[in-house]
């Protein structure tokens, strides 16, 4: 059971691995030297990362038969995913701090994912390349 849970959400699992490391790392050893000085960059960062990872949680979780609503309700995880970054940013490191706008991005990037994926999922559907959903 685990090796097949693994198998259908390894790209997502590694989209999260990505996220931990990214948000638990000096911010210095990401940028050096400021060389990327541009206003919110980060929120930009925090955004764009969660509509991945939420659009490729999603896609994945098409794959197996289940209701809809349990397609939807897997889509806490990266809003729980991000809350915890932020507490963990908070008590664990101390060359990042946790903000609010940063949550808020994180679930506007979910909201946008969920979007990109119906997207994806409407293109692939009209050109035949999503086949019928994997036994569970």
């Amino acid at each position: 059971m685990i090796y097949l849970f693994i198998k259908q959400y390894y790209k997502s699992i590694i989209i999260g691995l990505l996220i931990l490391w990214l948000s638990l790392s000096g911010s210095k050893t990401l940028i050096p030297g400021r060389m990327l000085n541009i206003p919110y960059i980060d929120k930009m960062g925090h955004f764009v990362m969660y509509a991945f990872f939420s659009a490729v949680l999603l896609l994945d979780s098409c794959r197996w038969r289940t209701s809809s609503h349990f397609r939807y309700v897997i889509l806490l995880i990266p809003l729980f995913f991000g809350a915890l970054m932020e507490i963990m940013q908070m008590t664990l490191t101390t060359s990042r701090k946790a903000e609010i706008i940063d949550l808020v991005a994180n679930i506007g990037g979910v909201t946008a994912g969920i979007a990109i994926a119906h997207i994806a999922l409407k293109i692939l559907q009209k050109l035949g390349l999503s086949g019928p959903p994997q036994e569970s």
